[in-house]
């Protein structure tokens, strides 16, 4: 995990363009605190800086440090992420006469690309996001993971293309404004981050599966292309088919064979590494896959008691005795949690919605940093990819309506319905505050005067197959933008986050495989609880009610948070008065009350905290 940073310029002067990515590699220092370095690279008709900061992940030696040379000094890489197959490709590129002057898999990616050129990212299983350079043809390239796990933003007119890991520096040098379609969209909908959009007007994020091609043309202007390696459609459209055919019993094997090399290959580093466990099914998973293989002593970090049934600490305990790890109990603090909401905001870099869920990951993180871990195994991907969401029920039945399979409709809506009243009963002013960001286009609806663009209809179309209504959550509805809060939270704590349900490979399966075996007796995710079925407790892997973090987000709101919230709204009200309705009143609309139990109150809140922030 690191951060990155360059100008590629036709124009600039050198030491503009140096003091613009120093700035840049200073603000990413979390990102990045064990080696910070720039690299100047003038050329001929364009001058390039690239910046890199470091976390010492695998080969801990200064030979690893990047901006990385190969040893030619013809490719130059600054490289955020991990490669999770380094070993083998680097067995690979040995045998076809390559040679290597460290362990890292930073070198692995300039060998790569010597050896197969842009088609070398298709090898990739991993998260990166990588600027690489080659001075022969003085051509920059821009790259991002299959699935955006990692950031890049970029901004590109006709003589600078900028780039970095973060908008903050870029945004506020260029004089960008809040993009407000992005912050719209974000609080209607819960959607914020896709595609090429950014918090800023004019910035782009780089769009994950694709890579940005830069060169100088004759006339001394930058020329830019963009063009994808990945296309995750066509790759599950080729497996459903054989898919289909196979047995249950060996498709719970494949997803079984799959999690289990997703889990080990992401115990690959040279510092310790910890698991994410909360009392669900996803992490309790990974925790047994990860304290089952040859990985030493594991700790466990979970936010709850054990002796509190009123948290997930009683379930990770009782994981913790049947596999044998260690877990270490953290207790959600009011105690700086004003500070901490503040470190949120500026770590994510841009508005977020549930300020619970983000205060009790960062705790998290910020545990695991103390504890001298530096990677953080967890489980974000498993709803999207097994379908987990509540959404999934409703969306199959109305598939099997429209297909008139009458009898399997019923079917299906007897088995649904214990699940259905254990949610209701829980959950029920959630899922109807949050009703309208999938029954009409323009969301949930808000007290902030922002535009209407940039909301659509993100429901479901029962004449599409569920699987495609999947691909969106993964590469639209849901996952970027969770992939967002988890990167600016772990990274805000110096720790990596490792996702194994976010392998490409898994990804591609899971996607495939039939709805029944995703969706079975009432329970999302079936296949998963049958890969768990033995290795976690039944209680967890029978619970028909959602766990995430269990958090005291109105205890919170009472206890300081609210009223730091509200100064900081007074002090920017200059700013931000012009989002809100003629003689709207701090106090009243952002009280602790309307905090607690309004649905956007504290995402609206955050949100006129950011704008004031970042409007000049």
């Amino acid at each position: 995990m690191c951060g990155v940073a360059g100008i590629y310029s036709t124009k600039c002067r050198i030491d503009k363009m140096r003091n613009l990515v120093e700035e840049t590699i200073e603000s990413q220092y979390q990102r990045g605190p064990d080696y910070q370095a720039i690299e100047t690279v003038a050329g001929e008709r364009a001058n390039l800086i690239l910046g890199a900061n470091r976390l010492s992940i695998i080969d801990l030696s200064p030979e690893a440090n990047q901006p990385m040379w190969d040893n030619e000094r013809r490719y130059c890489l600054v490289f955020n992420g991990e490669i999770y197959n380094y070993v083998e490709l680097r067995k690979e590129l040995i045998a076809l006469g390559h040679s290597f002057s460290t362990r890292s898999d930073s070198e692995v990616i300039l060998e790569s690309f010597k050896e197969w050129g842009v088609r070398a990212a298709e090898r990739f299983n991993g998260m990166f996001a990588f600027a690489l350079f080659d001075k022969g043809e003085e051509c920059l390239y821009l790259f991002r993971d299959r699935f955006g796990v990692k950031p890049l933003y970029y901004f590109v007119d006709d003589n600078r293309l900028y780039f970095a890991s973060t908008c903050g520096v870029l945004a506020r040098r260029l004089r960008l404004e809040p993009n407000l379609d992005y912050v719209a969209r974000g609080l209607r909908l819960w959607v914020y981050d896709y595609g090429e959009l950014s918090p800023f007007v004019g910035l782009k994020a780089l769009k994950p599966a694709h890579y940005l091609r830069v060169k100088v043309t004759e006339v001394g202007k930058l020329e830019t292309r963009m063009d994808s390696y990945y296309r995750l459609d066509e790759r599950v459209e080729a497996l459903i088919d054989s898919l289909v055919r196979k047995p249950t019993q060996d498709l719970i094997g494949l997803v079984a064979d799959l999690l289990e090399d997703a889990v080990d290959v992401r115990f690959r580093a040279d510092v310790p590494v910890g698991i994410s466990l909360s009392g669900g099914l996803d992490s309790s998973t990974i925790a047994a896959l990860s304290g089952s293989g040859e990985h030493g002593d594991v700790v466990a970090f979970n936010l709850g008691h054990p002796n509190d049934p009123s948290t997930e600490g009683p379930l990770a305990q009782k994981l913790s005795e049947q596999i044998g790890i260690k877990v270490r109990s953290l207790r959600p603090s009011a105690e700086d949690i004003a500070d901490i909401y503040f470190k949120i905001l500026d770590a994510q870099g841009a508005p977020f919605t549930s300020v619970g869920s983000a205060l009790g990951q960062y705790q998290v993180f910020q545990a695991v940093k103390e504890e001298g871990i530096k990677v953080l195994i967890g489980g974000q991907g498993g709803d999207e990819i097994f379908m987990g969401y509540r959404k999934y029920l409703p969306f199959r039945l109305r598939r099997l309506l429209q297909q008139r399979r009458f009898g399997e409709a019923l079917t299906f809506s007897l088995g649904s319905l214990p699940t259905a009243l254990v949610e209701l009963r829980r959950a029920t002013p959630m899922y109807w505050g949050t009703r309208h960001r999938y029954t009409h286009g323009s969301g949930i609806d808000t007290v902030l005067k922002l535009p209407e663009a940039g909301c659509e209809y993100i429901g479901y179309t029962p004449d599409e197959p569920l699987w495609v209504r999947q691909l969106h959550d993964v590469t639209h509805v849901s996952l970027p933008t969770l992939l967002r809060y988890e990167d600016g939270n772990s990274t805000g704590n110096s720790v990596e986050s490792r996702l194994p349900f976010m392998d490409y490979r898994l990804v591609e399966v899971a996607l495939a495989l039939p709805d029944a075996v995703k969706l079975r007796g009432g329970f999302g995710k079936w296949i998963l609880r049958e890969v768990a079925r033995e290795k976690i407790p039944e209680e967890i892997r029978k619970a028909r009610y959602k766990r995430g973090f269990d958090v005291r987000e109105s205890d919170w709101f009472e206890q300081g948070l609210g009223a730091a919230m509200r100064d900081a709204l007074r002090i920017r009200l200059p700013e931000i008065k012009q989002f809100l309705e003629p003689g709207a009143k701090v106090d009243e609309l952002f009280s602790d009350a309307q905090l607690k139990h309004r649905t956007l109150a504290s995402a609206e809140a955050t949100t006129l905290i950011w704008l004031g922030n970042n409007i000049a």
